[in-house]
C-alpha cells in the first residue's frame, strides 16, 4: 500500500534512501518513486494559485516518478490549509503553495487563523512574484497616481477581504504617500471587486501584474503605479514607486518592506521539521519542475510568469519580512 505523501511528508520517501538526496542525471530528484504526493491549493479550483499547482504536478511526477495529487483545500483566505500543511507531521508527503503575501501578513497581524509560524516550514521554493500593479477604470478621473495624491476625498480601493494582498497594499501605500482613502470589502472574489471598478462604485484595485494583464490589454482598466521594480509590457511605461519620492522620508523603510513583502510571491512549502536530506530532495523535485520546458510553455502559454527562487532564499526573504520594522508591522496590523 503506497504512502499518501503531502509536500510536507517527503520526509518519509527519503527515508528508503537512507536520508540521502539522490538525484538522476538530468537534475531530477530520486527517492520518492512509488509514493503519492499531495500537492494543496488552499483555495477553490480555477484561481491562478490552482493553475500554478496544476501546470508543476505532471512535471513534479517526471521529475520524482511519484504520483501527485492535486488537493484543493479552501477556508479563510488560504490559513485553514496553511494551517493544517504546518500541523502535518514530517512524514506526510504534503505540499502547498502559500499566498506568502497574505500569510505573511497575516502572522504579523497575528490572526487568529494563522495558526502557523512561516519560519519553521520546510521551504522548497518560490515559483513566481509579481509587482504588484494600481489600475483605475479607463473612464476614470484618475489618469495618473500624482491624481490619487492630490485628492481630496477618500480614493476608494477594492479588496476581496482583510488581511489579503490587495488589502494590505490598499492600505499601507495611502498612508505612505499620505492621501485620504478607504478599502471597500465583501467581494467574492478579485474578478467582482473589479467589477466594482468598472462600474464606478469604486476608483482603484491593486493586484499582482499577472491578475491584472487581462483586463489592462483589453483596455478595461489603466495602470498608474507599478509597486516594485520596472515592469514589462504591457506597464513598461507606467511608473513604480521609486519615482515617486516620499514626502516624509522615515516612510521609505515601510514602502521597502511592502516591495520585500510583494516580492515573496508564491512559495511552496512542506510541514516542519522534515529531515535535512529529505527536504533537499523535495526541493531539488520543485526546482526540477520549475525548469520543466513543458511547464515554461504552457505558463506563458496561459500569460503566468515562473520567476523561482530556491528553499533557502525563499526562507530567507520570508524571515526578513517577519523582522520588518515596526512601523509597517502597525500598518499591517491596522489593516489586517
Amino acid at each position: 500500500m503506497r504512502r499518501a505523501v503531502a509536500l510536507g511528508a517527503v520526509v518519509v520517501l527519503l527515508a528508503g534512501c537512507g536520508g540521502q538526496t539522490t538525484t538522476t542525471g538530468g537534475g531530477q530528484a530520486s527517492g520518492l518513486k512509488g509514493e503519492t504526493i499531495d500537492f494543496v491549493v488552499p483555495y477553490e479550483p480555477g484561481g491562478g494559485y490552482d493553475v500554478y499547482v496544476r501546470l508543476l504536478a505532471p512535471a513534479v511526477e517526471k521529475c520524482t516518478g511519484a504520483t501527485v495529487v492535486v488537493r484543493n483545500e479552501p477556508g479563510a483566505g488560504g490559513l485553514v490549509a496553511t494551517s493544517k500543511t504546518f500541523a502535518a507531521k514530517p512524514d506526510e508527503l504534503r505540499l502547498q503553495i502559500v499566498n506568502t503575501v497574505g500569510a505573511a501578513s497575516s502572522q504579523i497581524a497575528k490572526d487568529e487563523g494563522a495558526r502557523y509560524k512561516l519560519e519553521r516550514f520546510g521551504w522548497l521554493g518560490r515559483v513566481s512574484t509579481e509587482p504588484n500593479v494600481l489600475v483605475v477604470a479607463s473612464n476614470s478621473r484618475f489618469k495618473s497616481f500624482d491624481d490619487l495624491l492630490k485628492s481630496k476625498s477618500p480614493v476608494r480601493f477594492v479588496a476581496t477581504g482583510p488581511g489579503s494582498n490587495e488589502y494590505i497594499n490598499s492600505s499601507v501605500l495611502p498612508k505612505v504617500y499620505g492621501f485620504p482613502s478607504k478599502v471597500i470589502t465583501g467581494f467574492a472574489g478579485s474578478g467582482e471587486a473589479r467589477a466594482a471598478v468598472l462600474a464606478g462604485k469604486a476608483d482603484a484595485h491593486i493586484l499582482p501584474l499577472d491578475s491584472q494583464l487581462a483586463a489592462i490589454e483589453s483596455g478595461d482598466v489603466r495602470p498608474l503605479l507599478v509597486i516594485g521594480p520596472k515592469a514589462g509590457a504591457p506597464v513598461a511605461d507606467t511608473p513604480t514607486t521609486t519615482d515617486y519620492p516620499l514626502k516624509d522620508t522615515a516612510q521609505k523603510p515601510v514602502i521597502d518592506a511592502l516591495v520585500a513583502l510583494v516580492a515573496t510571491g508564491r512559495g511552496v512549502v512542506a510541514p516542519p521539521g522534515v529531515e535535512p536530506g529529505r527536504l533537499a530532495t523535495l526541493r531539488t523535485a520543485l526546482d526540477c519542475a520549475l525548469k520543466d520546458p513543458g511547464v515554461k510553455q504552457a505558463a506563458a502559454k496561459q500569460k503566468r510568469s515562473i520567476v523561482p527562487l530556491s528553499g533557502p532564499e525563499t526562507a530567507r526573504a520570508v524571515s526578513e519580512v517577519l523582522r520588518s520594522p515596526e512601523a509597517f508591522q502597525r500598518l499591517v496590523r491596522a489593516g489586517a
